[in-house]
């Protein structure tokens, strides 16, 4: 009885052997324990290496030596990255690649900051999106630049609310600029058809298009300066009325918005007589010359009395006018064309003369004009 037994054992573990014999190439191995029950155990092997494992099966395990990193094999994804094989090695320490879409969600209550980044940098081949329920606000201490280099690309700013510029200095558009929509004013006013901007000086408003009109008006009227009622009806800010009377030349006047302002003729407000001036003529022969612009320029400059301390005279230049000697008494002063001596302006206003004979009586006549160039 005992030798039977002792054949029975023999027999059990020459089929184990056998078994495990068979499965040595298998992903599993079956085995027996010692109470004679059949076990699973897993074949899998773990190799180190710069090159993936040929004949790999499930679960095997590849130590990349190459990329330093830990790969496990997977029947339908093939040798699949489970970490780093330096704990510090991650997104901040190493450059990746992606395989498969990603998303990084914030849930509702969560954000996300980049903080401090010498530059941040995206590129794509296809399209960058950047979508907020709330706002979306880029700032720049020095630039911000938005380009776009491919012949024929467009930026597209997109808001469903509303997208907000600003600047401490300026904002310059330096190429054709285009609306296909509402442009509003500083009143968030759109206008009406035919309005145009115009400035309020702190901003821009539509306002209706003034198209100012020219007047011209022949009276039969002999009095200068009246028009007789023939002033344009309804003028609007800044029209000109064109009017000449039968015997006198032309008059102008501007609309202020309120009434109409007259502006002296236009050839006689720049002809005027210089304020008077004593000429020294009490001894025969060439005189020292006499500076008429300075004598006109001390005068108005520095009046002896004046109505009011504010007020001030309008003058000229001495660049900004003509000078001329309209008349001189020539038993006095030498007139004579032809001579040598005749009296001369220069193009600064400066006046020679020669005296022929003193005044008899202290008074000459000399008639100086200005005419404004």
């Amino acid at each position: 009885m005992f030798k039977n037994t002792k054949h029975i054992h023999c027999f059990i573990l020459t089929c184990a052997l056998v078994l495990f014999t068979l499965s040595t190439n298998a992903q599993e191995v079956r085995v027996i324990d010692n109470k004679g029950t059949i076990q699973t155990v897993n074949n899998n092997t773990v190799t180190t290496s710069t090159t993936a494992p040929t004949n790999p099966v499930e679960n095997d395990v590849w130590f990349d030596t190459t990329n330093s990193q830990i790969k496990i094999y997977d029947t339908v994804d093939g040798w699949k990255l489970i970490t780093s094989t330096l704990a510090s090695q991650n997104i901040y320490t190493a450059n990746g690649d992606l395989i498969d879409n990603r998303t990084l969600s914030g849930v509702s209550s969560f954000g996300l900051t980049f903080e401090n980044l010498t530059y941040f940098q995206l590129f794509s081949n296809n399209s960058i999106q950047v979508f907020s329920d709330n706002t979306i606000q880029m700032n720049a201490i020095n630039n911000l630049q938005i380009s776009s280099t491919g012949i024929g690309s467009t930026i597209q700013l997109s808001s469903a609310s509303t997208i907000q510029l600003s600047a401490p200095s300026n904002i310059m558009l330096q190429s054709p600029t285009e609306f296909n929509n509402t442009l509003l004013d500083i009143n968030n006013s759109a206008g009406t058809s035919g309005q145009v901007l115009t400035s309020t000086g702190t901003g821009i408003q539509w306002a209706n298009s003034q198209q100012n009109t020219v007047t011209v008006s022949t009276d039969t009227d002999t009095i200068q300066n009246e028009p007789d009622g023939t002033f344009p009806v309804s003028p609007i800010e800044n029209d000109t009325f064109i009017y000449k009377p039968t015997n006198g030349e032309k008059v102008y006047y501007v609309f202020d918005g309120t009434e109409w302002n007259m502006i002296a003729p236009t050839k006689a407000a720049r002809v005027f007589y210089p304020p008077s001036i004593v000429v020294p003529a009490s001894t025969t022969g060439t005189q020292t010359p006499i500076d008429l612009y300075q004598m006109y320029l001390d005068q108005f400059t520095a009046p002896v009395a004046q109505s009011d301390a504010s007020a001030a005279i309008p003058y000229y230049e001495r660049e900004e006018l003509y000078y001329f000697v309209t008349d001189a008494d020539a038993t006095v002063f030498d007139v004579n064309p032809a001579s040598a001596n005749k009296i001369s302006i220069t193009s600064g206003g400066v006046m020679s003369y020669y005296v022929l004979n003193p005044p008899a009586d202290d008074n000459a006549i000399i008639n100086v004009v200005f005419v404004v160039k």
